[in-house]
């Protein structure tokens, strides 16, 4: 296995239907994959789990239930 790579940046584009992820290393290195619209949504809710962006979304919607703005 290939040593662990450090992100420099993430680039997305959709091309013909399918979603196109470019991941760039500090290197410079490239590394491309394609994507469907339900792989991309499953990325999105890994992505979610991983930040603990439930636990944000839980005092947003406290706030407003309590009239808050």
């Amino acid at each position: 296995m290939a040593p662990i790579k450090r992100l420099a940046r993430v680039l997305t584009d959709e091309v013909h239907g399918e979603f196109h992820i470019t991941l760039e290393a500090e290197g410079g290195e490239t590394f491309q994959v394609a994507a469907t619209e339900q792989q991309i949504a499953d990325l999105i809710d890994e992505l979610d789990d991983l930040l603990g962006d439930d636990a944000d979304e839980d005092e947003v919607t406290e706030h407003k239930e309590m009239g808050d703005e």
